[in-house]
């Protein structure tokens, strides 16, 4: 029973290409060919039965939340990989992630010289390098300031595993002089967790059965044409709606995995046209894209509203050439436990150019997603705990181009009872007001939040 597909050796770099790859500005280089990347037709028993047991954990596997304390550290950064950094130490901050890679098991390359999941081994392997810090008893805690100097970061340490992955698997992140961007980075790493756990999952199925690997969320963009769905890619079913109204429901085939559990939420999108029925499309998300270009818009909530608000689309079609009315609304129809919002600050222009939006947004640390924001269908569904969260990471931008930059990270820290700036390697204590305050030489780029009654 071989696993098909796409399989990797890892071993190192030549001096040259190490200095060339991690050394020299991505910007001016590009990436050097992997050569001790090779495919596997088959496994020996001992390697079928270690892909066998991760599939089977996984399948198996219940997401933890629970707080964990870790010993923060931080990140060599010998090229251009500050985005990378930074989105490293968000998901390190995120317990449930944490938890599920550690649950898996950890495998040295002699163990497993050839691997077909190089992304999931290169996360639990980057998961063991933190240790546990006791966390301080709750009387000591009131103290909070002086107990969080007294604490010191471990070494840090260069994840060279991690940044190999671009050339490993095939992504636009690893092109030549790109400017590299920190959410695409974020869906890039959870779109391809997702398809690796995918792929494992199809070794517990019978051999006549078959299930379509989706890549997934890949955006919310809602096609202009709803009607013309190729056939067989989606579910189709009508449904009633408040006030006895129905509307024609599609929903891409989505199959579920850890990453999901943690990541995943749902949009309902939903076209209005005159005379017929509401055709709405249910689709995914890992990070949830506010648009904060209107003058209208300062504070996170101001986004979510206008995300959700009612609008006409223009030049709309039918299949006979008419042209017609139509209006589209988005609502949330699935929350995740961990919900990333990402406030889209580079806008591409016409003549291909791309702006920073330096504007402040405002974000709090605790976020309630009003009822308004839901579908019609959950609204009463979603207690009011489930639509609760609290700010747990913030990946910022620096500077005031589009096209180059810095990245960094707030992140908060159980251990301590507050909040670590992470600039690569360097580690620092702040309070929770430099979290949120405005400043001039950065902008909140990807906010963090988690289901306060998972706590």
């Amino acid at each position: 029973m071989a696993l098909r597909g796409p399989q990797y050796v890892f071993g190192d770099f030549t001096p040259d290409e190490f200095n060339q790859f991690f050394v020299t500005p991505r910007s001016s280089v590009e990436l050097p060919p992997y050569n001790e990347t090779i495919l596997c037709d088959t496994e020996t028993p001992e390697e079928l039965q270690d892909v066998l047991s991760v599939t089977e954990l996984l399948e198996n596997v219940t997401l933890v939340h629970k707080p964990v304390s870790l010993q923060p550290r931080g990140l060599i950064n010998k090229g251009n990989w500050c985005y990378i950094n930074a989105t490293l130490q968000a998901l390190v901050a995120c317990p449930p992630m944490y938890h599920l890679m550690k649950f898996i098991p950890l495998y040295s390359k002699v163990q497993r010289p050839c691997t077909s999941t190089p992304m999931i081994d290169s996360f639990v392997r980057l998961m063991n390098e933190f240790t546990n810090m006791p966390i301080p008893p709750k009387a000591k805690q009131a103290l909070g300031d002086k107990i969080v100097r007294d604490i010191r970061p471990g070494a840090a340490f260069e994840p060279t595993y991690i940044y190999r992955l671009l050339t490993v698997i095939k992504s636009s992140i690893s092109e030549k002089g790109r400017q590299e961007d920190a959410e695409e980075y974020l869906g890039f790493i959870l779109n391809g967790l997702h398809e690796e756990m995918l792929n494992l999952k199809k070794l517990l199925l019978p051999n006549n059965e078959k299930f379509s690997v989706s890549n997934g969320p890949e955006t919310q963009s809602v096609p202009e044409d709803e009607q013309g769905q190729g056939e067989g890619s989606e579910d189709e079913w009508e449904q009633v709606g408040p006030r006895n109204k129905t509307s024609v429901t599609r929903q891409a085939d989505f199959i579920q995995t850890p990453i999901t559990g943690i990541f995943g939420g749902h949009i309902r999108s939903v076209v209005y046209q005159q005379s017929s029925k509401e055709s709405a499309t249910l689709q995914p998300f890992f990070t949830l894209q506010l648009d904060i270009q209107s003058e209208k818009i300062h504070t996170v909530q101001d986004a979510l509203e206008s995300l959700v608000a009612r609008e006409s689309v223009q030049g709309y079609t039918t299949k006979t050439k008419q042209e017609v009315e139509i209006s589209r609304r988005v609502t949330l129809e699935k929350l995740p436990p961990v919900l990333v919002l990402h406030l889209k600050r580079f806008v591409y222009e016409k003549t291909g150019g791309c702006q920073k939006l330096i504007k402040n947004i405002e974000y709090p640390v605790d976020l309630e997603i009003s009822r308004e924001l839901l579908s019609p269908g959950v609204k009463n569904k979603n207690f009011k705990g489930h639509r609760n969260y609290r700010l747990f990471a913030v990946v910022y931008h620096h500077g005031n181009s589009a096209t180059g930059g810095h990245y960094t990270t707030d992140v908060f820290q159980i251990g301590l009872n507050g909040w670590l700036r992470i600039d690569d390697q360097a580690v620092k204590v702040i309070n929770q007001y430099q979290v949120v305050k405005p400043s001039a030489e950065r902008t909140a780029y990807l906010l963090y939040y988690r289901r306060v009654d998972l706590l």
